[in-house]
């Protein structure tokens, strides 16, 4: 849930909730790296920090600023259901998170080969699809059927959505891309943007 008059900033180690109204910072959290991308989706805040050449990415509370877990990787089209983190790896699986550890659920190979696929939310369904495949995730062990998306959707036509979710961090893959970092969306509460759908066409 918004609220008014907060922003969240960083400044190269640091991130902090500034209150505009009050000019003054509610929180403050240090971290021993290179603050270089930061995302918020609801009462998270999606850190991306490197050091060495190395890429992590930190989850942290919007309301305390407390550091939840830390991953040595970025997280691309990220999804939270409930108390599940879905996200696309680079290895085009798709891996499924405990958003309060950070523990791995399940880890599923796609079956996309020659491109990272779109993964979007409807009607309470996770679909992952591309041109010429999609796929129905089961949310809760993983497993992958094959099935057409919702009528009117033509999974041939769609090059971006944004579904009921309403915001994917990171939807470009790094494969398509060469590297994107979670971005500042900027504005009233440094939320994160949609980056748009995968670029890449043909094959599955």
């Amino acid at each position: 849930m918004k609220q008014q008059g907060m922003v969240i900033a960083s400044e190269k180690e640091e991130l902090f909730k500034y209150n505009t109204k009050d000019q003054k910072k509610e929180w403050s959290t240090k971290f021993e790296k290179s603050i270089v991308g930061i995302s918020r989706i609801e009462d998270f805040v999606f850190v991306s920090t490197t050091r060495w050449g190395k890429i992590y990415t930190t989850l942290v509370d919007y309301h305390t600023g407390e550091k939840k877990w830390s991953l040595k990787k970025i997280l691309y089209n990220i999804h939270i259901l409930e108390d599940t983190l879905l996200y696309l790896d680079t290895s085009k699986e798709i891996v499924s998170l405990s958003i309060e550890t950070g523990e791995e659920r399940f880890r599923v190979k796609t079956g996309f080969r020659w491109t990272s696929p779109k993964m979007t939310l409807l009607g309470g369904n996770v679909y992952l699809f591309s041109p010429k495949k999609t796929l129905l995730l089961n949310q809760k062990n993983g497993a992958l059927t094959e099935t057409q998306l919702p009528s009117k959707l033509n999974s041939k036509e769609i090059t971006f959505i944004i579904d009921e979710f309403q915001m994917n961090i990171n939807t470009l893959g790094s494969a398509d891309t060469g590297h994107y970092l979670m971005h500042d969306g900027g504005g009233g509460d440094a939320s994160g943007g949609d980056f748009g759908g995968d670029a890449g066409g043909g094959g599955e």
